[in-house]
Order: C-alpha cells, then structure tokens, then sequence
C-alpha cells in the first residue's frame, strides 16, 4: 500500500540542497521550490528517508515529512493548488546596478 507524502526542506548549505533536490527528484513531484508530493511504500519510505539522513547535517537544516493518507482514498485529494504553477528560473545569475 502506498501513502501520499508531502515532503518539504530547508537546507543551508547549496551543495546539500542540491543533493536533497536531486534525491527527492527521484521519489515524487516538485509543487515548489523545497516541496514535494511522493507516493510511497512503507518500505520506499524508509529507504528515502535514509538517503536524507546521510545528506542532511540536523544543526543546520531541517525536514518535514507529512503522511497524507493512502493514495487511492484521501492522500490522492488533500491538496489543493491556487496561483501560478511553479517554473523553474532562466539563470542563476542576477545583475545588481
């Protein structure tokens, strides 16, 4: 049985946050920037939160992960969107004057 599981993140150092972006990338649906939608087995789960661990350094970052429920009943319709959908930026890199 999968449950639906909103995952979100705040990471200080980038090198981590690109880790954790890329683990998560491969287990669930961005909806914002440190936000994801993962539909998981128990045992998926876990694993995925292993590989968070080794990432994660706890004196400085932090992880939240919420079980919606089961995917086929109420995990699959708590959510809900408003606003723009989220798009990834053109560049990096910015000019200040």
């Amino acid at each position: 049985m999968k449950h639906v599981f909103l995952i979100c993140y705040d990471v200080g150092d980038p090198k981590r946050l690109r880790k954790v972006y890329k683990t998560l990338q491969g287990a669930g649906e961005s909806l914002q920037y440190s936000v994801f939608r993962c539909e998981l087995s128990r045992e998926e789960r876990q694993k995925l939160i292993e590989s968070l661990w080794e990432i994660l350094n706890f004196a400085e970052d932090r992880l939240l992960v919420a079980n919606l429920g089961l995917s086929d009943t109420r995990g699959v319709d708590c959510l809900q969107y408003w606003g723009i959908p989220r798009e990834e930026p053109n560049s990096t890199r910015g000019i200040v004057m």
